[in-house]
């Protein structure tokens, strides 16, 4: 049970869901307050705004954050546990309102989207020792990027696939959002060379839609890529959708939500702790949704290093 006593920080992203978390907050804040207690609440303002607050509560002796939004959200809020490299507090936990427009971690974890029903599991703040994955990329503009996830980075077709999604109005709602996003994506994106090693186990190039690295099991609003992938194992589950064409995405949309896409023959399925990627042409990579950069990148599990409620 939770320590009456623990400092609790929400970390709210107003624009989360299409900005309905701003038009809903006060009535959320009621719920949140009515089950959880007393808490200190803190609204995002910028990109990487929700890191620099959730780095500064722990700093400060904030024992539990609150991430409020979407998987965008979530990923900030997780980057904001570390500094340096290093955990600020290992003791600290992570809770999370699901607010945004994808929802895929949650669906992992089985966090519900409810407020009051996720309120009232942060309210019995039952731990999982949950994996993450760290990433070293270059930037868009060639700089060194280093980055912490906690559900999937997606290499190729999903990176190319977010920043369209970007580019798109959500006005239809989330699962038509990023299934027109992926219908784009489709004909715009070119399958690539990519130089994938696994540990010491896997090392071959070959031309791929996309490999995912996944911890968590869904992204893309819904899609299920790695259904055997579990967040507390110390593995990624690595899966390589080989050179498919749009017209087989196409066929196949409905087993990338299903769990089946693992059972094409144009799909390998791989687990490991270390992942390295390397391609001559551009390659886009997202990590819960955020677009950090482009290939090259190497990809490492960090077993059981973050607390999460759920």
């Amino acid at each position: 049970m939770q320590n009456l006593n623990q400092k609790i920080k929400l970390v709210v992203n107003p624009a989360a869901g299409s900005s309905k978390t701003a038009k809903k907050w006060p009535e959320t804040e009621k719920k949140l307050t009515n089950i959880i207690g007393k808490i200190s609440i803190e609204f995002t303002k910028e990109a990487s705004h929700a890191t620099l607050i959730t780095r500064h509560a722990i700093q400060q002796g904030y024992e539990t954050i609150i991430a409020v939004g979407g998987d965008g959200t979530i990923n900030e809020v997780v980057n904001g546990f570390f500094e340096n490299a290093k955990q600020i507090n290992p003791e600290a936990s992570l809770g999370i309102i699901a607010m945004g427009t994808g929802g895929d971690l949650v669906r992992t974890l089985g966090i519900p989207k409810n407020v009051e029903d996720a309120a009232t599991k942060i309210k019995t703040h039952k731990i999982k020792k949950c994996d993450l994955g760290f990433m070293k990329c270059q930037s868009l503009n060639g700089k060194p990027v280093t980055r912490y996830f906690i559900n999937v980075a997606d290499a190729g077709f999903g990176g190319t696939l977010t920043n369209l999604s970007y580019q798109s109005t959500k006005v239809f709602g989330t699962s038509a959002t990023y299934l027109i996003a992926l219908l784009k994506t489709l004909f715009v994106h070119e399958t690539t060379p990519v130089e994938i090693k696994v540990d010491d186990s896997f090392s071959k190039e070959q031309v791929i839609r996309s490999v995912v690295i996944a911890n968590g099991q869904y992204f893309g609003g819904g899609m299920r890529i790695a259904p055997k992938a579990r967040i507390d194992d110390g593995l990624f589950d690595i899966v390589i959708l080989g050179n498919l064409t749009p017209g087989e995405v196409l066929g196949n949309i409905h087993k990338l939500y299903n769990g089946t896409m693992v059972e094409h023959a144009k799909v390998q399925n791989l687990q490991g702790k270390k992942v390295n990627l390397n391609s001559e042409s551009e390659v886009l990579i997202e990590t819960d949704g955020e677009l950090p950069g482009r290939l090259p990148a190497s990809f490492e599990i960090l077993p059981s290093v973050l607390n999460v409620i759920c």
